[in-house]
């Protein structure tokens, strides 16, 4: 009699096991899918907003020491330029939206008051490099312009450098 019972157990676990067969599967990779799009996608968000981050504090740093060894401030400015576009190419970040600013050491990048170029000797002054970037996936037309990143660089403008 022990037995029976037994043999209809173990039936009904083989039937059982039948009925599930490849659920788990199904199970593993719908949750798999659900949650690794999100997690991808947030990662590619932070790591171009390190890029760019990484980008425009380069570009600061180069165009306040081109600025400062240039002959002429003309130049500077315009090695400045092209350092700024070089050091933001270098992380894929598009060029075309970056503005670079002089602006009192320690004063707001945005709103703070602007330095002229033709700075004296032995001034510090702030130099400002801020570039808008877009995310991936989100259209432009609801961020616009609000998604910036800005590099600070402080340049000490050098005493005694020829001509100044």
């Amino acid at each position: 009699m022990t037995t029976a019972p037994m043999q209809w157990l173990r039936g009904r676990i083989a039937r059982s096991r039948d009925q599930d067969a490849g659920r788990a599967t199904i199970e593993v990779v719908f949750l798999a899918v659900l949650l690794l799009i999100p997690t991808v996608y947030i990662l590619i968000a932070v790591f171009r907003v390190q890029a760019a981050t990484f980008a425009v504090t380069q570009a600061a740093r180069d165009a306040g020491r081109l600025l400062d060894t240039a002959p002429t401030i003309d130049i500077g400015l315009s090695q400045a330029r092209e350092a700024a576009a070089v050091s933001l190419s270098d992380q894929s970040v598009p060029s075309g939206t970056v503005v670079i600013r002089f602006t009192d050491p320690g004063a707001p990048c945005d709103d703070g008051v602007e330095v002229p170029p033709p700075m004296p000797a032995g001034t510090n002054v702030d130099v400002c490099v801020t570039a808008t970037i877009s995310l991936p996936g989100v259209p432009t037309v609801l961020t616009g312009s609000r998604n910036t990143v800005t590099g600070v660089y402080t340049l000490h403008v050098g005493e005694f450098r020829e001509g100044r």
